[in-house]
């Protein structure tokens, strides 16, 4: 089933009288950085002195974002003494998508976010940006114990904002994850850019 991106016609469920529980994605959706391991994380490990490859660091980055380690235990595995406060420092806001949270919650829009993270950077990313203002439920890969696109992660997810998958609109930068959700009749978008995505909320009657 093909990606629906964001700002294109609706591809996964009819209209409704109620109003659905918006999803982002975290890295290249409320955070600039897409690639997280590539352009974050496996910079950091290099400055550390880690002599991994990437394909090494990218299986450990799995058993964290799934909740088989701790981020301590990664730095450990890793054979550096990584600091979370000092890596989660090196991610940037996505420019212009606090403005897009902002007006949600002010036109009384709940929020969610499904991401594949390590349980303790997820935390300290949300708190330093504040985005908890805004967004209440955070289902994230580590306390969940599944990755995208598994399909269990997006029904966990619609546990946890008690909704049906059908009330959920959903916007990922990765087709893969786009795709997954279609096929359980999530109103799910491809982010490509904040202006898109603000224009697929206006067209759902979220935003003015």
């Amino acid at each position: 089933m093909p990606s629906s991106v964001a700002g294109g016609p609706l591809q996964a469920s009819s209209a409704s009288a109620v109003t659905p529980v918006v999803v982002f994605d975290a890295m290249g959706v409320l955070y600039a950085e897409a690639d997280d391991e590539a352009d974050v994380l496996t910079p950091y490990l290099v400055q550390l002195g880690c002599a991994m490859g990437e394909e090494r660091i990218r299986d450990f980055y799995r058993r964290a974002s799934s909740g088989e380690w701790t981020s301590t235990q990664f730095w450990a595995e890793c054979g550096v003494v990584g600091d979370d406060h000092e890596y989660c420092g090196r991610h940037r806001l996505m420019p212009g998508i606090d403005v897009v949270l902002r007006d949600l919650s002010d036109r009384g829009v709940r929020m969610a976010c499904l991401s594949n993270d390590v349980s303790a950077w997820s935390i300290l990313l949300r708190e330093r940006f504040a985005l908890t203002r805004w967004i209440d439920v955070w289902a994230i890969s580590a306390d969940i114990r599944v990755r995208k696109p598994s399909l269990d992660a997006y029904r966990q997810l619609s546990t946890m904002c008690g909704v049906g998958l059908d009330q959920l609109l959903f916007f990922d930068d990765r087709p893969a994850n786009v795709d997954a959700a279609l096929s359980l009749g999530i109103d799910a978008h491809l982010f490509t850019t904040v202006e898109a995505c603000r224009h697929t909320l206006v067209s759902r009657g979220l935003l003015v």
